[in-house]
């Protein structure tokens, strides 16, 4: 929610793995760039309008369904999480354009 990309990146690790629909990102420095290209969408605006619709957690697995309308029509995030970090992480979003 910050935005603050240093801060998001501390949540994953070399290992870890994002997919979204424009691609996957492996690593440390591919999923830095891809929140940082990401931000572009993600503006202080966009993001004060987001809303939480539902979130399941079940042991080391978390899902997320959300709104940023009008820019976000729907998002959906899945996690797994190891050790404290996101080993991985897919996100699916329908964009108002």
């Amino acid at each position: 929610m910050s935005r603050k990309v240093d801060d998001i990146m501390k949540d994953y690790t070399e290992d870890s793995v994002l997919f979204t629909p424009s691609g996957s990102y492996k690593g440390l420095k591919a999923i830095r760039a891809a929140f940082t290209a990401m931000m572009e969408t993600f503006t202080p605006e966009v993001m004060g309008n987001m809303k939480l619709i539902k979130q399941d957690i079940e042991g080391d697995y978390a899902c997320a369904m959300w709104t940023a309308a009008p820019a976000i029509l729907f998002g959906g995030d899945t996690f797994c999480v190891r050790n404290g970090k996101i080993a991985m992480q897919s996100f699916v979003g329908e964009l108002n354009r």
